[in-house]
């Protein structure tokens, strides 16, 4: 196995770079059309061999000295070959720069349970898990529930734990994480709960009020997703909401496979 070149990605990548993302998750990947953003604020690395790109990652800034990790991809013609392994420890390794150098605390990264090779590596690595959530999934859904978009403020936050979740990425419950999640969520209310449901995504997650009135995070959910089109209610719950996630199940929400508890992780390392 050869040595990938490891680099800033540019603009001369992006094909080759669409070729990864169209094989990933049988073609349901994000990768693509974030690419041009992520070249153009120096955040995505590529990994290059023979003058062809085989694999990327990106680093992030996000709130509280946490540095993001995500867009660890490698192209489909070439997994199993241990270039996988590579992309990982460069993006390990260019992560912990960053520290050493104060530009970050830490590195953060989230990933679905059965995700084993990337756990494998990120653990010998170092990195430990710090959270773990459950994304569940309502097929059909026929809402007619009326929901309000709201101005939201921080107390709006009371029910969430230590991270929000934002998508596939999580900042933690501080002032700049809420700010942050803020930006870039929509938040609405059904009588006394407050959700949010990230911009351009189809996921909801509840903030406040779920806990004493389910059904009513339930049907404002659905109804978020038929106001955006979805045929489908997909939320993310913390794995401490017992209730709420055997209240999902009862109402016909199922995991993507069958888990015990979670299927999101959330991985830390820290110096």
């Amino acid at each position: 196995m050869q040595e990938l070149r490891i680099k800033k990605a540019t603009v001369e990548d992006l094909n080759d770079i669409a070729a990864i993302s169209r094989g990933t998750w049988d073609g349901d990947d994000y990768l693509e059309k974030k690419a041009p953003e992520w070249i153009m604020d120096g955040s995505l690395y590529s990994g290059g061999l023979n003058g062809r790109i085989l694999g990327t990652f990106r680093l992030s800034p996000m709130p509280d000295g946490v540095l993001w990790l995500e867009g660890l991809r490698v192209h489909p013609d070439y997994r199993g070959q241990g270039y996988g392994r590579q992309m990982a420890d460069a993006a390990f390794q260019t992560g912990k720069k960053f520290i050493h150098r104060g530009e970050a605390e830490c590195m953060e990264f989230s990933t679905y349970i059965y995700n084993h090779e990337s756990i494998h590596i990120s653990v010998s690595q170092g990195f430990r898990i710090v959270n773990r959530f459950i994304i569940m999934v309502r097929e059909g859904i026929e809402s007619s529930g009326k929901i309000e978009i709201i101005e939201p403020y921080h107390k709006d936050f009371s029910d969430i734990l230590s991270y929000i979740p934002c998508g596939w990425k999580y900042p933690r419950l501080s002032p700049e994480g809420i700010s942050w999640a803020l930006k870039r969520s929509d938040i609405y209310r059904n009588g006394k709960v407050v959700f949010v449901r990230k911009k351009g995504s189809d996921e909801t997650t509840p903030v406040s009020g779920a806990k004493d009135n389910p059904d009513g995070f339930f049907d404002g959910a659905e109804a978020a997703a038929g106001l955006a089109g979805d045929s489908h209610s997909s939320i993310i719950l913390h794995e401490s909401n017992v209730n709420l996630i055997e209240k999902a199940y009862k109402r016909g929400y199922k995991t993507w496979e069958p888990v015990d508890g979670s299927n999101v992780l959330i991985f830390r390392y820290d110096m």
